[in-house]
């Protein structure tokens, strides 16, 4: 059987069935799919131990939503919570718990976009809640943008020329515990980064949007971990 990868959704409401949905694209489940893995959807969070034992990783997806700034300790000032990205406490609640559960157990992790702010605040870590404000960065949507690898590193595949689709209005700020820096935008934006010891990998990036053949190795990575692979 292939190795199964537990994928963690956004969820939104469907005003016309007036009840909550799971939302996540096809590219995710393609990409994995590609790299030989099973995609299964979590949808309930009363099932998150149980997703636990029955799959061989956790892959984090992105979202629209910020994770709640009480989570690193934070509170929200004068035009820090933006229309254009709320808040979601039940999806904080869902990747935290897979998040935790996974790490436990130690199988591995893959988090994109979002799922990178998550795992960075899982370990202690904070994140600016606005980029442009307190960092003064414009990370723009629809832009794309090259970045800085660390040789040796998972992030090195992607040559130096080549260009990710990066576009968040929050980042990294402080680094959270037993986490490294693999690679960083030209405007020192942290990009990816990775546990020191555990199979836990990140990007701020969506490779699951252009699908090259360096975004599909990332994925590749994820079910070769699954299957006793190097870290």
């Amino acid at each position: 059987m292939r190795p199964v990868i537990m994928i963690a959704p956004d969820d939104g409401f469907n005003p016309m069935f007036k009840a909550p949905h799971a939302i996540i694209s096809n590219n995710y489940t393609k990409c994995v799919m590609n790299a030989g893995g099973l995609p299964v959807v979590a949808l309930d969070l009363p099932c998150w131990k149980e997703y636990v034992e029955m799959a061989d990783a956790l892959l984090i997806t992105g979202g629209d939503s910020d994770i709640h700034a009480g989570n690193y300790g934070r509170y929200y000032g004068d035009g820090m919570m933006s229309p254009g990205h709320p808040l979601n406490e039940y999806r904080d609640d869902m990747d935290f718990s897979l998040l935790k559960g996974f790490m436990e157990a130690g199988k591995p992790v893959f988090a994109i976009g979002r799922g990178l702010e998550v795992l960075n605040v899982a370990m202690g870590g904070s994140l600016y809640m606005d980029l442009a404000n307190e960092a003064g960065i414009e990370h723009k949507e629809g832009e794309k943008h090259t970045i800085i690898a660390e040789e040796g590193s998972f992030a090195a595949v992607y040559a130096a020329d080549a260009k990710v689709v990066s576009k968040h209005h929050q980042g990294i700020k402080e680094l959270g515990k037993d986490l490294k820096v693999v690679a960083k935008a030209p405007d020192g934006v942290i990009e990816a980064i990775e546990h020191t010891s555990l199979p836990v990998y990140a990007v701020l990036w969506h490779p699951e949007q252009t699908q090259t053949e360096a975004d599909q190795a990332l994925f590749n990575r994820l079910v070769e971990l699954c299957k006793g692979g190097d870290r």
